[in-house]
């Protein structure tokens, strides 16, 4: 779309050239502020372009100076942008800045990120131009009027961090034990997301898994074993999965679909943990029940490290706690722990709970109401019930996915932070655009591609782990 921006070097290149000299720079700063001050969110002419902040280094200033700049993203997590200059026939500042010095900064709104800036050449710069005027056509109009062959230049991170956490917090970036990526989306994934999920409510799909129990008991605690995948608890270990709805709410229609697709993506059978449901069975309870599977899978031959236990929500609360608990116990723990989605600090102060107000399925109001019920009294500033508050030194490998528009969001990047400063090793998948909880989207019949994404990102990062690796 030529008149959206996101083909643009600058929003504000195209701003009347009678303006004064000064407005181009004021418009700018107005795009970064908002930007900043949004999550990467900004209204006007260029409301849900895909834009970045980019800042070099003045080649004879030496002065750090910031621009809004539309991108594509690229394979490996780089990303690219194009020094159009809005079609005008010399390359922009910030393009000579960064030929001068190739070390630049990048915002997405979520994260910081310290890159490496290349020119891209010959055959791979024709390549991805290509691919960028398929996607927008107002590249080749630009290349046109400008007179000169657009430069096409790839941002490769270097190092990452959270942008606007909390006062105090830590932000170790990565290769202090934190690893990050923002998961791209295409313009279409998040509505085939919600359609996909509505898609469950209408008829759960035919449960494809082997339901036969894999060890004789679960410590007393119900469940569900399902196994898409084979094998023995024993010799290939298992997916302990703990469900969300809040701590008071199940579906057992679609929980078992779940357990078969993690069984599917860890390579051993599943256990479905039916946990107590409050307001009847309120904190520690369901903490309870999750932990006294484990010890169960323990007692009966399965080696710790060969456990992976994987929650959403407030599923992937009770991991984390269970993971706390555990430690403070003695107990071995698992090989890796998933969390999806989860409540990390109970006492919601969270900035995202209203940043993201209104552009998710779940709001404030839906934290306080869970909180409230599951609590029943006992403290929202200690572990293990809010995990955030708890000493996370010695805690397993840990995948923490979130969507960047759900109201947890920063429940996952703050204790993400935590965990890391804490020298656990950690790795975050933030999914673009996406609301809390997508991923449930795999039980639908034909999954949408984020969705499978989701899954071999997941089976991937199992594979790296104790749990996953050849005993």
């Amino acid at each position: 779309m030529p008149g959206k921006a996101p083909h643009q070097e600058s929003p504000a290149s195209r701003k009347s050239g009678t303006r004064k000299q000064t407005m181009p720079h004021d418009f700018n700063q107005q795009i970064i502020k908002e930007f900043r001050a949004n999550r990467g969110k900004v209204g006007g002419p260029f409301e849900g372009a895909r834009l970045l902040l980019l800042t070099t280094t003045g080649a004879r200033s030496g002065v750090r100076r910031t621009v809004p700049l539309g991108y594509l993203d690229d394979e490996g997590g780089r990303m690219l942008v194009i020094a159009s200059a809005g079609g005008a026939p010399r390359h922009p500042a910030w393009y000579h800045n960064l030929r001068a010095d190739s070390r630049v900064t990048v915002e997405t709104g979520i994260l910081t990120i310290e890159a490496e800036a290349a020119v891209l050449e010959g055959e791979e710069r024709d390549r991805l131009f290509a691919r960028a005027v398929e996607a927008d056509a107002g590249w080749a109009d630009y290349e046109v009027r400008s007179g000169r062959v657009l430069p096409v230049v790839a941002l490769t991170p270097r190092s990452v961090s959270f942008s606007d956490l909390p006062e105090g917090a830590p932000s170790p970036r990565d290769g202090d034990r934190l690893r990050v990526a923002q998961v791209p989306a295409a313009s279409g994934d998040r509505a085939a997301v919600m359609t996909a999920m509505q898609s469950l409510f209408a008829g759960a799909p035919a449960l494809g898994g082997d339901v036969t129990p894999a060890l004789a008991h679960t410590g007393g605690v119900p469940g569900l074993w399902v196994s898409a995948a084979g094998g023995s608890a024993a010799g290939d270990g298992v997916t302990l999965y703990v469900h969300g709805g809040g701590f008071e709410r199940a579906q057992p229609a679609l929980e078992p679909l779940m357990a078969w697709r993690l069984s599917e993506a860890t390579g051993r059978p599943v256990f479905k943990v039916d946990q107590r449901l409050a307001p009847a069975h309120p904190y520690p309870a369901a903490l309870d029940d999750v932990v006294a599977v484990y010890r169960s899978l323990l007692e009966q031959g399965v080696p710790a490290d060969r456990v992976v236990v994987c929650g959403e929500s407030s599923g992937g609360t009770l991991v984390l706690s269970a993971l706390l608990a555990l430690k403070e116990a003695g107990d071995p723990l698992p090989g890796a722990a998933i969390a999806v989605s989860p409540l990390t600090d109970l006492t919601l102060s969270s900035r995202s709970l209203d940043v993201n107000e209104g552009g998710d399925v779940i709001d404030r109001r839906v934290a306080e109401h869970v909180t409230v019920q599951y609590l029943a009294g006992a403290p929202a500033d200690r572990a293990p019930q809010s995990p955030l508050h708890g000493d996370l030194r010695g805690l397993p490998s840990l995948l923490l996915v979130a969507g960047t528009a759900e109201v947890l969001l920063d429940d996952t990047r703050r204790f993400a932070a935590a965990a890391a400063a804490a020298d656990v090793d950690v790795t975050v998948d933030l999914y673009e655009g996406m609301p809390h909880a997508f991923h449930a989207s795999v039980m639908a019949q034909d999954p949408p591609a984020v969705a499978m994404t989701f899954l071999r990102r997941l089976a991937d990062w199992v594979a790296g782990t104790r749990a996953g690796r050849a005993r």
